[in-house]
């Protein structure tokens, strides 16, 4: 209410102006004593909570022209962060119906209209109003923008890539639009997988560092018994996105099965471990020094990295090489026990968690369903994570 009322004053304040402007000193009167009555008149129903009849009548008080304009958005504005989106409307619609507005405020009416819109789920409305000022200047960027997000909400994949290619270069929209391609690509399933790997190549050329793509793209090589070209797209994770390595690790160690030489598998697990990749990756490369009987080399390497990054996962596993030295059944039992509520502990916290919101769940989601960001959910690092 108190900011409703403080827009009150700009509107006094051009409906004096307005006054003023105007000739012949009794029609001036007579025109100032109505004006009074009205503005009076709204404040009380302001006041009354009445604020249908109050937006009615200061829209009549105040023709709107290129001096007033303003003052009409600012009230339309805040009527619609107070969610009366529907008095918004009302607002935006009669600005629109005058002729004297100038190009870029038409424009600008437009798109806050759209807004309108969108904010009641009209997206039909919105989408028709943006693609009439889509590339025009001043508003057309963001209107084009918008329309992504529109497309992006009707998961329209085709509609939203053909719009967000129309931004400039450097927009900042190459990661969203890897993601639509995999969306294509995701929809499209395993029947036409030529179509697919088309679909997953472009988003990685749009933007190199989609991991998503990359992974997608080595399950289609692994599908297909191409282990080594799967192999390469998996290993890749490592340069786009360290936090991602844990992901690979299993169809990565599946592929490397049917080889005989698993040298290349060591040497990238080494790799990783070092750059600091999490407990997955260590307690993988500790998996494959036993299966070369290096016990001790795996023991020693859990108990360094350990160290280095603590987390809950890794003291885990490595509880594995007490029990398995435990002689006396009382210590066994207890080490048994400590291991069993580590694991507990384990399985009630999250596996993900958003960079950008912080939500968090145990089901990798590339799209946040909270904050609807593209690729900023990725396993949890930490005491409680990798």
């Amino acid at each position: 209410m108190l900011e409703l009322l403080f827009l009150l004053l700009p509107i006094a304040a051009a409906y004096g102006w307005y006054m003023g402007r105007r000739s012949a000193a009794q029609q001036q009167q007579d025109q100032q004593q109505q004006l009074s009555e009205k503005y009076v008149a709204g404040l009380n129903f302001l006041l009354s909570d009445q604020a249908d009849k109050a937006v009615d009548l200061f829209i009549e008080m105040i023709e709107v022209d290129s001096d007033t304009i303003d003052t009409h958005m600012a009230l339309a504005s805040l009527f619609r962060k107070r969610g009366e989106v529907e008095k918004a409307i009302k607002i935006h619609q009669n600005i629109l119906e005058r002729s004297q507005l100038s190009q870029e405020q038409h424009r600008q009416t437009i798109y806050e209209l759209a807004r309108d819109f969108s904010a009641v789920g009209l997206l039909d409305r919105a989408e028709a109003l943006y693609k009439k000022i889509a590339g025009k200047k001043n508003v057309g960027e963001q209107a084009t923008r918008e329309l992504v997000a529109i497309y992006q909400s009707m998961r329209d994949w085709h509609s939203a890539i053909s719009y967000a290619e129309k931004l400039p270069v450097d927009c900042g929209m190459a990661k969203q639009v890897a993601q639509f391609y995999c969306q294509l690509a995701d929809e499209l399933g395993e029947q036409k997988i030529e179509q697919r790997m088309k679909y997953l190549r472009k988003a990685l050329k749009i933007d190199s560092q989609c991991v998503r793509a990359s992974i997608m793209l080595a399950q289609c090589y692994q599908s297909q018994g191409q282990y080594q070209s799967a192999i390469e797209f998996y290993q890749q994770v490592l340069e786009q996105d360290i936090d991602m390595v844990s992901e690979v690790l299993v169809p990565l160690t599946q592929c490397y099965d049917d080889m005989p030489d698993k040298t290349p598998m060591q040497h990238f697990l080494m790799t990783a471990v070092e750059r600091g990749a999490g407990a997955s990756a260590v307690i993988t490369l500790a998996e494959l020094l036993q299966e070369q009987q290096l016990a001790q080399d795996a023991e020693l390497l859990e108990l360094t990295q350990l160290r280095r990054y603590p987390s809950l996962k890794g003291f885990f596993h490595y509880m594995d090489y007490h029990l398995a030295r435990a002689m006396e059944p009382e210590a066994k039992a207890s080490l048994e026990m400590l291991q069993q509520l580590v694991g507990q502990q384990l399985a009630v916290k999250p596996k993900y968690r958003c960079s950008n919101c912080g939500f968090s769940g145990n089901v990798l989601q590339w799209q946040c369903p909270s904050c609807k960001s593209w690729g900023e959910t990725k396993p949890v690092r930490g005491l409680d994570g990798e």
